[in-house]
């Protein structure tokens, strides 16, 4: 086996993990923050031509997410 193809086998697996996880829990809605996050590194990856755009975008969603993270662990 490549080396890519390692990544992809270990990918999945990692994947499989997650879904098997998920699956028993209890869905849970997005708030606003991790909502604005989640659409700014979408956009930073749709924006991947500009790389100062690009980087500042994702930047940008990486920090309000870990900001969304805290808040909900003081909760």
């Amino acid at each position: 086996m490549t080396t890519s193809q390692i990544y992809v086998v270990g990918v999945i697996l990692f994947l499989a993990l997650v879904f098997i996880s998920i699956k028993n829990s209890k869905p849970k809605r997005l708030s606003v923050l991790a909502f604005i996050a989640f659409g700014l590194v979408v956009a930073g990856i749709v924006f991947g031509e500009n790389r100062s755009i690009s980087y500042s975008l994702l930047a940008v969603g990486i920090i309000l997410s870990a900001v969304d993270a805290y808040m909900k662990s003081k909760k």
